[in-house]
């Protein structure tokens, strides 16, 4: 409430500390709910007289206003005529037994009459009798100026008060609720030394599992436990060990809300900005603003006043007692305004109470009508509908207060729900007496229990204290005085404390939090607070599950109950729903156990942490034929799975004649041998139809095509977890091993789960080859009976500029697309650019340019003159295919299409894998080390380059009608291990080098660098123009680095693996440390909430370990057995970077949330194992403890898993436990 004051003097120009200058004449009222301050005037009155001298002598009055009436004593000594002078109104300290207004000395004389009723010939002739001086010049100080004694009093106070606030370095180690993971600081400040209490805000404190340390004053740390956080109101109380500070008494700041009032001299102190001290100082403007509203889907205050002053606090300063000149705290620092100076602070009335039954070891019941309330002004309150006698009564029984609380919403399903709400029409009908069954928006609430209500705390402190026990409210609705009797719900049993962690995604019951924003009634789902790796649903977080194959989980326990029962890659229907959404959704859910184990998490507040429990799988799933979805209602996965790739509308064994051949085919049918006379009537059907030889062809390429779409579990070699890769690959082999060419920017790496979508199925896909493309194998037994899968053919014809082609792709929902286009050119290597993070990018690769880009992201290329002519029976043959490239971009991922000439790069490849009947094809590469570019042949030619060799350019350029452009040496792909010489450098290929010969063999395009083998050899000749001279080089031959791997680790929430080609190809050649003879480890990403965040750099290479060396994953295993870190130790890392500079990262070991895990590929089935190699001790803490009430609440499996040591499911996809940094 602002505070008003009327000049006490006629012509006096009042100057006001709190709010605002008010002109002479205007009255300011002063009011206060629960307590009447003391205000203390403060001026020189002057005299007039006809003498020479003028003196003036100070005149204090102080009194107690009744809250109705007005300050002035203006009208009092009218008669003097006066100069103006400076009044100050100063709020002191409250007295709220005090019956009336008093004054106290005048002329250290005692007044005890009221200032109202002195008379004014009295008070006229005291000040006669005071001689008169000059008026002393009018100074108009800023509002924020402080009196002399009082900044020797603040002088006195900060340095002892500081002594109790503590600095917040916290992590939310999972997302919850309203939270997500990630580091943050705040501000706590000590309530109880002995007890070792720490009151900060409740979004500080979290109701999500953190990890938190307080630094004091001295730079004492201590961890921080917190055990309790109110469900509603922006308060929570972390406790300390007091043991633990050995240089520091803690100073307890006093609670005192009682003191809190308009024109206050306040003081904000805290961590604002994470500058662990900072102090803001303001004036206390407003008592009952409106709890701030932060957003949807955050945690937001309701059902209390809140304070406001203009403190300009920022981040960092959550939980900073607000301080009064005495050192006391008057309310709690809890969010500022982004476009203005005004910071909110939560009133401390209801913390007061909380502190102490926590204190004396006692719950602190809180009780909930699920019913949000609003107070609003007598003025608004007429316009909703209340009558002049009820506001004049209302009035009458208290004059302080200005207005009442009013209902404005009401949570469906909640105690105060109405049955069927009211409409005026039947409400004005309906007898008056009969109580009315739940309460309704606009209700304007009048008692409670009898009690008079006129504020949030008076509600409350019967709410509170009526847990499990019934109320009676007395509402006005519709101008008529109605009762209501409602049943008070237990407010902690709808604020969820346990999470399941299943396939990186987090389960809990659905928060009030979460459910008022969005009316969205408690217990009709599972809220998903982050899906996680299985993407249960379209939005990533913050909606309900309300069906797991086909069976309803309306909250935890039953979600929990189902899932446990669901094998590991079983795919299965789920019903979603977003929060505030009418309709659920359908999708379909490939069960996930596979990368981490299930766990349950049950907040302790006894002990301020999070119990664990593993929960085991139901099953050991030993096929991968697992993976095959099973029919849904007579209809393929695709038709319903929003993830997937919606079928064709045409199907290819319907509406396609079986093909008629007069040569063994290379295409092959699946088809049961039984079915012959059906497929021959259907082919005498078929006859009927009008379709084209031409089309039949199409139809049949089409049938040669697949859609993919993978899902990666981390941040890993440079590829983000965040995101689905889809693609669209070619069939180009089927027995003895089924093979299908992709990109690689549709399967990024080895680490993923891989859904085909072949023949309108879906179905598990495992790695043969990953190069700088993929190739793919499936079990051909997993499709459907009559299922074509058509191997296409080849047209062994070189394409040339300017030829016309058709392409043909598949778009993201599986529909044939196709574009008329030509050959605009060929030979043009294609160049993409270092990414950050560093990630595979294609090089040294020919490029078949199209003059127009498809519509699509894969797909054939086919010459137009064999369409035109194409006779039944006859195929379409392939001449290229069309490919996505990625690369970036001025930071930005850029994506396009070329296309590649599957018979250089592809099927030599694909020839050795069937000859030799290959599970896994990892052959290393060897090569000269360096990426070629190509430059014009003009800019060539002016820099050496001979006539002949110009001539021979342009020759061999014109049999592709395209244009000469000779390889220029770009970058070197790998540092040298050692420190070259200047001579030793020029021995070898240097930046700006033209390629001109390879073993004597004249080299005009990059494609011709694929027919030299390297392997086994130490060095190639190589002719080159340098300086404009031509130089024979005996050119060192490398192997080429992995661009993948078969192992990777979790240490302290990092994702580590060796170095792959794409990092190592950007490290500096100066850079000395970073590990170039062994295989490394390679930080790929860091999950958010982790330790290793903001610590552990991604693209860094570790060095050692708590001073230990390091170099494979084999020596972080074995110093993770030996040294056995406690929870709660430091570790030290030693890291390096792309240019070679070390660093010292210092991580807290936290193997409850971030245990170290291993996890490994098979390469014959390309399966993953998971290992959890530490924390197991909290595999079971649930039980090992003995927590009853949390053990009731714990599902688990009735299987065993290997005394909970390791998880040996087979492994295809890992899941987002948590979202990960992007990669620096």
């Amino acid at each position: 409430m602002e505070e008003q004051q009327e000049s006490p003097i006629s012509g006096v120009k009042p100057t006001v500390t709190s709010a605002r200058t008010v002109p002479p004449g205007q009255s300011l009222i002063a009011e206060r709910r629960r307590s009447k301050p003391d205000i203390v005037l403060r001026s020189e009155v002057p005299r007039i007289s006809s003498g020479p001298a003028e003196i003036t002598t100070p005149v204090s009055a102080t009194f107690r206003p009744r809250s109705d009436s007005l300050i002035s004593i203006e009208h009092q000594i009218p008669e003097l005529p006066l100069e103006e002078s400076l009044l100050s109104a100063d709020i002191k300290d409250p007295h709220p037994d005090s019956l009336g207004p008093t004054h106290d000395e005048i002329e250290n004389r005692p007044i005890e009459a009221p200032l109202t009723k002195t008379p004014t010939n009295e008070l006229s002739s005291l000040i006669s009798t005071i001689p008169v001086k000059p008026l002393p010049e009018i100074v108009n100080e800023p509002q924020a100026t402080i009196s002399a004694a009082d900044k020797e009093t603040w002088d006195r106070t900060l340095p002892r008060v500081i002594r109790g606030i503590v600095s917040i370095k916290a992590t939310t180690v999972r997302p919850f609720d309203t939270e997500t993971a990630g580091d943050y600081t705040a501000t706590g400040f000590v309530i109880d030394a002995k007890r070792g209490l720490i009151l900060s805000n409740r979004h500080v404190v979290s109701p999500a599992p953190i990890t938190a340390v307080g630094i004091f004053f001295n730079y004492e740390e201590v961890k921080l436990a917190p055990i309790y956080r109110d469900p509603v109101h922006d308060f929570g109380i972390f406790r300390y060990d007091p043991a633990d500070l050995k240089h520091i008494t803690a100073t307890e700041i006093p609670l005192r809300p009682d003191l809190a009032r308009v024109g206050l001299d306040i003081k904000v102190v805290g961590n604002d900005a994470g500058e662990k001290l900072s102090i803001l100082g303001s004036t206390l403007a407003r008592l009952d603003r409106p709890a701030p509203v932060y957003g949807s889907d955050m945690y937001n205050d309701f059902n209390t006043f809140y304070f406001q002053a203009a403190s300009g606090t920022s981040g960092g300063s959550s939980g900073s007692p607000v301080l009064n000149v005495q050192g006391e705290a008057i309310a709690l620092n809890a969010g500022g305004s982004r476009s203005s100076q005004s910071s909110f602070y939560l009133p401390l009335d209801r913390v007061v109470r909380a502190v102490e039954m926590i204190k004396q070891g006692k719950q602190v019941p809180r009780g909930t009508l699920q019913t949000e309330f609003l107070h609003q002004s007598y003025d608004e309150l007429k316009r909703l509908g209340m009558s002049d006698e009820n506001m004049m009564a209302c009035r009458q029984r208290n004059s302080e207060a200005t207005g009442l609380l009013t209902v404005r919403m009401v949570l469906k399903g909640g105690p105060a729900a109405s049955p069927q709400p009211t409409n005026a029409a039947n409400n004005t009908e309906e007898d008056p007496s009969i109580p009315i069954k739940g309460l309704e928006p606009s209700d304007i609430l009048l008692t409670c229990n009898g009690e008079y209500i006129t504020n949030f705390i008076g509600l409350w402190e019967i709410i509170d204290e009526s847990v499990d026990k019934e109320i009676t409210l007395e509402v006005y609705r519709a101008k008529v005085l109605r009762k209501c009797t409602l049943k008070v719900q237990d407010l902690h049993s709808i604020t969820p404390d346990r999470f399941f962690h299943f396939g990186g995604a987090v389960f809990h019951d659905a928060s009030y939090q979460e459910c008022r924003w969005y009316n969205e009634a408690i217990g009709n789902g599972t809220f998903c607070a982050s899906s996680g790796f299985m993407m249960w649903s379209s939005y990533s977080r913050d909606f309900l599950v309300t069906k797991v194959d086909g069976k309803p989980t309306p909250n935890l326990e039953v979600f929990m109950q189902v899932i446990k029962e669901i094998p590991d890659y079983k795919r299965i229907q789920c019903m979603t729903r977003g929060l505030g959404k009418s309709d659920d959704q359908l999708l379909m859910v490939d069960v996930d156990w596979h990368f981490y184990p299930a766990s349950l998490f049950v907040r302790d507040d006894d002990k301020g942490v999070w119990r664990r429990e593993d929960i085991p799988p139901p099953a050991v799933v030993e096929d991968v034929k697992t993976l095959a979805p099973p029919p849904v209602d007579g209809e393929t996965d695709s038709a319903i799975d929003v993830e997937s790739v919606p079928s064709s509308p045409q199907s290819p064994e319907a509406d396609s004649p079986t093909p008629v051949t007069q040569e063994p085919s290379p295409r092959i049918e699946i088809l049961d041998e039984d079915d012959d006379e059906e497929e021959e009537e259907d082919d005498d059907d078929d006859d009927d139809d009008d379709d084209t030889p031409l089309d039949v062809a199409i139809e049949e390429l089409r049938c040669s095509m697949a859609y993919v779409r993978c899902f990666l579990p981390h941040t890993i070699y440079g590829h983000t977890s965040n995101q689905s890769y889809t693609g669209v690959g070619l069939i180009l082999a089927v027995d003895p091993i089924p093979l299908i060419f992709f990109d690689r920017t549709c399967i990024p790496t080895d680490m993923v789960d891989i859904r085909l979508t072949i023949a309108n199925k879906n179905i598990a896909g495992r790695i043969v080859y990953m190069g700088d493309f993929v190739l793919l194998t499936f079990d051909k037994n997993l499709l459907p009976e009559g299922s074509k899968i058509l191997i296409p053919e080849w047209d062994s014809k070189p394409l040339k500029v300017r030829e016309s082609v058709k392409i043909f792709g598949l778009t993201s929902d599986q529909l044939l697309s196709t574009k008329e286009t030509t050959i605009s050119s060929i030979g043009t290597n294609s160049n993409t650019w270092a990414c950050n993070p560093p990630r595979h990018r294609l090089i040294n690769t020919e490029n078949i340019s199209i003059a127009e880009g498809a519509t699509c992201w894969g797909g054939v290329i086919v010459r137009m003159e064999q369409l035109k002519n194409i006779k039944q029976g006859e195929n379409i043959k392939v001449a290229a295919w069309l490919m996505t490239v990625s690369s970036q971009s001025s930071g930005t991922d850029s994506y396009w299409t070329q296309g590649i000439d599957l018979h250089r790069y592809v099927l030599p490849i694909v020839r050795e894998i069937e000859e030799k009947k290959l599970a896994r094809y990892d052959h290393s590469t060897w090569d000269l080390g360096f990426e070629f570019s190509d430059a014009a042949l003009p800019t060539v030619s002016a820099m050496g380059l001979s006539q002949k060799r110009f001539n021979d350019f342009v020759k061999q350029a014109k049999k592709i009608r395209g244009v000469a452009r000779p390889l220029i040496v770009e970058t070197r792909m790998q540092p040298p291990k050692t420190t070259l010489t200047e001579e030793e450098e020029a021995k070898g290929l240097k930046v700006g080098d033209i390629l001109l010969e390879i073993d004597g063999k004249p080299i005009y395009k990059v494609a011709q660098l694929t027919e030299f083998n390297f392997e086994g050899r130490e060095t190639a000749s190589v002719l080159v123009l340098r300086n404009s001279q031509e130089l024979l080089l005996n050119v060192p031959v490398v192997k080429s680095w992995p661009n993948t791997g078969d192992r990777v680790i979790q240490i302290f929430g990092a994702i580590v693996h060796a170095s792959h080609a794409a990092a190592i190809e950007q490290v500096a050649k100066t850079a000395r440390n970073v590990p170039l003879d062994s295989e490394g480890l390679y930080i790929s990403g860091v999950s958010y909430g982790s330790p290793a965040l903001d610590k552990m750099r991604p693209t860094f290479w570790i060095l050692s370990i708590d001073d230990h060396p390091v170099a494979t994953i084999d020596d972080v295993l074995q110093l993770a057995r030996e040294r056995k870190w406690a929870q709660g130790e430091y570790v030290r890392i030693k890291q390096v970077n792309r240019v070679g500079i070390t660093s010292i990262a210092s991580v807290k070991v936290d193997d409850r949330f971030w245990p170290l895990y291993q996890w490994r590929m098979n390469h014959e089935t390309g399966k993953w194992k998971m290992t959890k190699e530490t924390g197991l001790q909290y595999n079971n803490e649930l039980s090992e403890n003995g927590m009853k009430q949390f053990k009731s609440k714990a599902v688990t499996s009735s299987s065993s898993s290997s005394e909970g040591v390791q998880i040996t499911q087979t492994v295809l996809p890992e899941n987002k436990e948590a979202p990960l940094v992007p990669a620096a």
